[in-house]
C-alpha cells in the first residue's frame, strides 16, 4: 500500500489585538499611530478610512503620501504579515480630518 502524503498549510499564529479608532488632524504629517506589542509580531491587519478625506498606510516606516493609498470609505485588510514595529498613517487631504478605525492582530515571531 502506497501512503501519500498530503501538504499542510501553516500560518502564524496571532492571538493577541490592537484596536484603534483615531482622527488624523494635521494634512502632511506621519503618525504612528499602532505600535506592535513587544516580542510579537503584527500578523494581520484591518483599516477603515471613514474620511472625510484620504489617507496613507505604511507598515514599519513613517508613512509618506506615496504609500498605501485609502481614499474616503475604502479599507484594507492583509494577512500572513511580518510588521516588527508600528503601523504609520499620513493624512494626504488638506483641510480635511479624516477618521481611521481598525485591528491589528499579532502574534509571537
Amino acid at each position: 500500500m502506497v501512503i501519500k502524503t498530503r501538504p499542510v498549510l501553516r500560518q502564524k499564529f496571532a492571538n493577541e489585538d490592537t484596536s484603534f479608532n483615531v482622527t488624523l488632524a494635521v494634512a502632511g504629517t506621519a503618525e504612528d499611530l499602532v505600535t506592535v506589542p513587544s516580542g510579537k509580531k503584527g500578523r494581520i491587519v484591518s483599516i477603515v478610512n471613514e474620511g472625510p478625506g484620504a489617507i496613507a498606510v505604511a507598515f514599519d516606516v513613517t508613512a509618506t503620501t506615496s504609500d498605501l493609498l485609502l481614499e474616503e470609505g475604502d479599507a484594507y485588510a492583509d494577512q500572513g504579515l511580518e510588521i516588527s514595529t508600528n503601523v504609520s498613517f499620513i493624512n494626504v487631504t488638506v483641510s480635511e480630518t479624516p477618521r481611521v478605525r481598525g485591528v491589528l492582530w499579532s502574534g509571537l515571531p
